[in-house]
């Protein structure tokens, strides 16, 4: 892993101090290029922020994309493993280079869960943030733009 991914991964806790860590993995070892992911969790919602690079020293917005494309797959392939069909998938991108996720996505699984994705690159590293909430996507989306302005004030670049 990068040292700006290690960096950028032992600030989390920091960032997002105002919710409870229920835990962090380190996946080096058994997946070189994945790094590492710290998890939040209240009784309603869960937050994985995972930070990356793919062995890589340049990571590019191409490849955020990709991982971006992947990540999307991989939550329609929970929602089916818990026997739930997820809804339409709404990925976008934002343009305001402020934003240190721009790649977003957005979907209601059938069981009720509101499932989110933003993925971006921040010091040359992927960073992907995953929400699944217990409640309905207008208020998820809410919490949702929260969680990106601490991320935005945490690991965005001064102005």
């Amino acid at each position: 892993m990068c040292n700006p991914a290690k960096k950028l991964f032992e600030r989390a806790s920091q960032v997002l101090s105002d919710l409870n860590q229920i835990g962090s993995e380190v996946y080096k070892d058994s997946h070189p290029g994945l790094g590492n992911s710290a998890t939040f969790a209240d009784p309603s919602s869960k937050i994985t922020v995972f930070f990356y690079d793919h062995q890589q020293r340049v990571v590019s917005s191409e490849m955020a994309l990709e991982s971006f494309k992947q990540a999307a797959r991989d939550i329609a392939a929970i929602a089916a493993r818990r026997g739930a069909e997820l809804g339409e998938i709404n990925a976008y991108q934002l343009r305001d280079p402020s934003q240190v996720l721009p790649f977003r996505a957005e979907a209601k699984a059938s069981d009720g869960l509101s499932e989110f994705l933003a993925v971006g690159v921040v010091d040359n590293c992927i960073m992907k943030l995953r929400f699944t909430a217990q409640f309905p996507l207008e208020e998820a989306q809410v919490w949702m733009k929260a969680l990106n302005e601490y991320l935005n004030k945490g690991y965005g670049k001064p102005t």
